[in-house]
């Protein structure tokens, strides 16, 4: 009967000799990377990039809602200047500053309320002149021009008109005695209220034409703001908007670094 002896090397002897021969032959032969290394490495390359893109926008997954939102928060300053040509305030309005426009509308509906009740009175007032003046000295005013109004006024009569009148003034047309020139004053007094009615008069249109010269100011003021409001809106909203697409978060994963193996960095646009 025949026996065989196995003889069994301890694991660790081979062990050591597999790794002295490791190091016997690394001098030699240039290790190249497992391919388990790779997939591995390249995993944490994709997992840093995917992390990077989704954390740095979080804004930037929002960037189409963030840019929609910019667009339609700019206003147009040619459309605000257009609005508040035509109605003071209403650039303001279109600007969502509702107070300032009020009182661009306020401004607008009283300057309109000038205009017409001064437009109005300086009416009332002529036809009384006109009224009086032919009740009192004949004097046919109506439809006639205001010189003719403060020839009457200022001379007793035609004929007073016609000869110191002239005397002091050789230039200025003789008026021949017709019913449409003639006029005679009884007295001094009548004539001055004739004087008063006609001056009230003429002072209520000239408060109305002022009225509309408020009118233009005021559309002059409210375009000019409505354009500067407009420029700063457009401005703040660029700014916030710039600060916020800035905005990233950076998130990376080193797990073979000896000193940071999880990073996470906010970097803003400031």
């Amino acid at each position: 009967m025949m026996s065989s002896c196995i003889k069994t090397v301890p694991t660790s002897i081979g062990l050591a000799c597999v790794l002295l021969f490791a190091v016997s032959t690394s001098s030699a032969v240039e290790l190249g990377t497992a391919p388990v290394l790779n997939a591995m490495d390249e995993g944490i390359q994709m997992a840093r990039w995917e992390a990077a893109t989704d954390f740095s926008f979080d804004d930037d997954k929002n960037d189409d809602a963030q840019s929609t939102s910019y667009a339609s928060g700019r206003k147009s300053v040619f459309r605000a200047a257009a609005y508040s040509a035509l109605l003071p305030g209403a650039g303001q309005f279109y600007l969502g500053s509702r107070k300032k426009a009020r009182y661009f509308f306020a401004a607008e509906a009283l300057t309109w309320i000038g205009y017409i009740s001064f437009h109005s009175y300086g009416g009332w007032k002529k036809d009384d002149y006109v009224q009086y003046g032919a009740i009192h000295a004949d004097a046919q005013l109506e439809g006639r021009g205001d010189e003719f109004a403060d020839y009457v006024g200022f001379y007793e009569s035609i004929y007073d008109f016609n000869s110191a009148g002239r005397v002091t003034d050789l230039d200025r047309a003789y008026l021949e005695d017709t019913p449409e020139n003639h006029w005679q004053w009884n007295s001094d007094d009548e004539q001055r209220t004739y004087r008063d009615l006609k001056n009230s008069s003429r002072e209520a249109y000239r408060r109305a034409d002022l009225m509309i010269g408020i009118a233009v100011v005021d559309r002059i003021v409210s375009v000019i703001d409505a354009i500067r409001s407009t420029t700063r809106h457009n401005r703040q909203l660029g700014s916030e908007f710039g600060a916020a697409h800035d905005r990233s978060f950076r998130f990376s994963v080193q797990p073979f670094s000896d000193r940071c193996q999880v990073k996470l960095t906010l970097m803003t646009g400031l």
